[in-house]
């Protein structure tokens, strides 16, 4: 767990974490320098539980990546769990995610689903996969563990850090995090695990994940969580391959910005050859349509406009 004045939520969080009904072995905690009650509330839990507790203040802060990069790298334990300081924890989250990594050994990684809550801990309508797209029609395309690839690396974010669990041993290829200027920790997670075929999800949401106007990325998520968040029409033509030169004129910058982000990976791991092939193939026939529908000064301008955007 990462802190940084997090004095409102935290103990509600700690509380769910210390009563699971399998017990965790130790809970490492890394204070970005609180200016608020956080170090007395967790000094506090020191004192009642000094043989569980870990505590690593720093001098001065360094935002959430590298503080879950250190916490990730202080863990002892054979299976982590990333935590956020303001959510809730199912009682069984940890016994679940023990049993799916028992009955599924060639995973090292796995993200659930949450629920969501608010500021004052009231539930709030959706959960978290329906907000962030990985519904039941796109875990159809992604049951396979290349599929569960193509989707992250064509289409994006579905892995929240809060609701990710690694096996130890998994530390290896995931650290240190990388492209940190370009993508959030969990990403970077989530895509060395997949390309490594080793990323796994459980269905059931095993948190409530909480939606407040501090949070760095999830309050974010308040007007998806009111709205309508059926999967994009042209999304869904695109995974059933059902893309003619209107959608691959529509697809030409989202392939662009595909193509960069496996070049981008290319340079820490060796991204999957048959689908890093495909991508930039997929990239050329937009490109081709883009062409033959439009002339060449439009398209730079429409390309210029679409990099400052």
């Amino acid at each position: 767990m990462c802190t940084y004045n997090s004095e409102k939520y935290l103990p509600e969080q700690l509380e769910t974490i210390i009563h699971q009904t399998l017990r965790v072995n130790e809970i490492v905690v890394i204070d970005d320098a609180s200016t608020d009650q956080t170090i007395d509330i967790l000094n506090d839990y020191v004192k009642r539980y000094p043989d569980l507790f870990r505590i690593i203040r720093n001098e001065k802060n360094m935002g959430a990546r590298k503080n879950f990069e250190r916490a990730l790298a202080e863990s002892k334990g054979e299976i982590i769990f990333l935590s956020d300081h303001d959510d809730y924890w199912m009682p069984e989250k940890v016994a679940k995610v023990v049993a799916y990594f028992n009955s599924h050994p060639q995973d090292k990684v796995v993200f659930t689903n949450a629920m969501f809550m608010d500021e004052n801990s009231a539930s709030l309508p959706s959960t978290l996969w329906d907000v962030v797209g990985f519904t039941p029609a796109v875990r159809a395309y992604a049951q396979t563990k290349d599929d569960l690839l193509r989707y992250l690396l064509k289409h994006g974010r579905i892995v929240t850090g809060a609701t990710l669990a690694l096996r130890k041993e998994s530390l290896g290829q995931i650290l240190p995090f990388r492209l940190m200027h370009k993508i959030w920790h969990d990403a970077w997670i989530a895509l060395v695990a997949a390309n490594a075929k080793m990323l796994g999800y459980i269905e059931e949401p095993l948190i409530r994940y909480r939606v407040h106007s501090k949070q760095q990325v999830g309050y974010g998520y308040m007007e998806k969580i009111k709205g309508n968040n059926a999967v994009p029409v042209l999304q869904m033509k695109e995974l059933k391959g059902e893309t003619g030169d209107e959608e691959l004129i529509q697809l030409i910058h989202v392939r662009r910005k595909r193509v960069r982000l496996v070049k981008r990976l290319s340079r820490f791991i060796q991204v999957d050859p048959v689908i890093k092939a495909e991508i930039l193939q997929e990239r050329k026939a937009s490109e081709k349509a883009f062409s033959r529908a439009k002339s060449l000064p439009v398209r730079l301008l429409e390309s210029f406009r679409k990099m400052f955007k």
